[in-house]
């Protein structure tokens, strides 16, 4: 195993490494579904919100404070557009991407935030 993938693995709580893995497998499944949809489309805004996430999840792995406020801040984001956005508004539906996963994670990053450098 190379150092950087058993650096990922051991460096951080189990939790962060498998929510990454899990943010990745569920941006995979959001393109596939919407793989013959043109991209001009407002439905790739859920893809588009998985990808940020799952690229904050990752960066959460390397135990730096400032990718920990940057998840929960993603996350926050994303709560106010699904909250304050209109009905059926693209505000919304970047912000329904993962929404009970990434608040659930969010929990855990600031419960854990002490061990972040």
């Amino acid at each position: 195993m190379s150092n950087s993938l058993k650096t990922f693995f051991t460096k951080p709580p189990i939790l962060f490494p498998l929510a990454a893995l899990f943010h990745l497998v569920l941006f995979i499944a959001a393109v596939v579904t919407l793989y013959p949809t043109p991209l001009s489309q407002r439905d790739w805004l859920a893809p588009l919100a998985s990808l940020s996430f799952t690229i904050a999840a990752f960066l959460i792995c390397t135990m730096r404070k400032w990718t920990a406020m940057s998840y929960v801040g993603l996350s926050i984001a994303c709560l106010a557009l699904m909250y304050f956005g209109g009905y059926d508004s693209p505000a919304r539906i970047f912000g329904q991407a993962l929404f009970p996963l990434n608040l659930i994670l969010s929990f855990f990053i600031l419960l854990l935030y002490k061990r972040f450098r």
